[in-house]
């Protein structure tokens, strides 16, 4: 993340499109949640591909200083990042490794997971080399189907690694499958397998010891299930001030903190049987005004938007016409003839009164808000908002040189 500070008027006049993250929504999120499941519970931030593309080491900033205890990730190049951006919170890695990223785990003090006996046994043999000692999580498969380990490996895992001088077994989880679904079944079953996991390890040492933190709630179980809240919950979605779905309760107010905005470039009239944008999808049935607006599916505006969403001039809503290019699409400006080049327009968030929501912004690609945020291209500038300051931020894919 490189940040850029911008002391010259509005920063939104410097930028074609930009992505806005308002730092204090994001921080209000938190302490949200932290008065639902009160202060016995943990609250871990994931930040995880950029935090859902808003910029992992300014959202887990945000997080900390709202009083989330620590941060997670998917990916050991994702944590690097965050230590070398000065993070010196727990960094959770909630997702699999290959063996040659095992050192960087150590060198960092990253938190992984871990899931079979050659994980235990690698770590532990390099942070002994390192005269460290590593806390580790260890993961259950409790109907997921995905990274974990089978619950009836697990007692045998914890005694390994409790048996490793350089390794503290500080957690044990799992994940939900469907706790944002209708049907509440399957996350209520998969929380009776993790307590007889629990009651596995317990039995293992007759002072029936327990990692610390034991953990299964992400975003939609610690809105919805207060049973799942355990030691620590793991919030992501709703960091940005989303609900994972329509099935949970809206019952704690988020506050949403994104928004993505761009600037029209030009704007023409044109006559009845003009076509638009590639494969003559639309065609005008009458003179009308149109707009051209830098945003395309390189920034995250899908093509399947083309012809079917509509975005705000003015705090006017008005149609995308034509096919979504890469780097562009067009709004019919027919109600809002006055609209000239320069003028904001918003593809999903708040102008005035009127707002596009992420999840309307969703539908129209038929997919999840999450998906919806990440997909925001890094080209895409954010300009980030806290305490009556913004700044401007740019999220960089290129890994190289992150274990160096």
């Amino acid at each position: 993340m490189t940040m850029i500070e911008d002391r010259a008027g509005s920063p939104s006049q410097a930028r074609p499109n930009w992505l806005t993250v308002d730092l204090d929504a994001i921080a209000d999120n938190v302490r949200a949640v932290a008065r639902l499941v009160g202060g016995d519970t943990r609250i871990c931030a994931v930040v995880k591909a950029e935090a859902y593309g808003l910029g992992a080491a300014e959202v887990a900033r945000a997080a900390l200083a709202a009083g989330a205890e620590r941060v997670a990730v998917a990916r050991v190049d994702e944590g690097v990042r965050l230590r070398r951006a000065g993070i010196r919170a727990p960094i959770l890695l909630i997702a699999g490794y290959i063996p040659s990223e095992a050192d960087a785990i150590v060198d960092h003090g990253l938190t992984p997971t871990v899931v079979t006996q050659d994980d235990a046994l690698l770590l532990g043999r390099l942070a002994g080399r390192a005269g460290k000692t590593l806390d580790v999580h260890v993961k259950v498969d409790t109907g997921l189907t995905r990274y974990g380990a089978p619950p009836a490996e697990v007692p045998a895992l914890v005694r390994l690694l409790r048996g490793l001088p350089s390794i503290r077994l500080e957690g044990l989880y799992t994940h939900f499958a469907s706790a944002d679904d209708e049907e509440r079944s399957h996350t209520e079953e998969q929380l009776h397998r993790l307590y007889e996991v629990v009651a596995a390890v317990e039995a293992l040492d007759a002072d029936g010891w327990r990692p610390p933190i034991v953990h299964a709630a992400n975003s939609a179980a610690s809105l919805r299930e207060p049973t799942t809240w355990l030691h620590m919950v793991r919030l992501g979605i709703c960091l940005s001030g989303h609900y994972p779905s329509a099935h949970v309760p809206q019952t704690v107010a988020l506050r949403p903190a994104v928004a993505l905005r761009a600037r029209l470039l030009t704007v023409r009239d044109i006559t009845a049987g003009t076509s638009i944008g590639y494969s003559r999808t639309y065609r005008a049935d009458r003179a009308m005004r149109v707009g051209l607006v830098p945003a395309g599916y390189a920034d995250g505006v899908p093509r399947s938007h083309s012809n079917r969403a509509v975005a705000l001039v003015s705090g006017v809503r008005v149609p995308i016409v034509g096919m979504v290019s890469m780097d562009q699409c067009v709004v019919d400006l027919s109600e809002v003839p006055w609209a000239q080049p320069g003028e904001i327009v918003t593809l999903f968030g708040s102008e005035g009164d009127q707002q596009i929501s992420l999840e309307e912004y969703a539908d129209w690609s038929e997919t999840i808000v999450h998906e919806a945020l990440c997909r925001i291209g890094p080209r895409v500038p954010r300009q980030y908002l806290a305490g009556g300051r913004a700044w401007w931020g740019t999220v960089s894919e290129a890994l190289a040189g992150t274990f160096g």
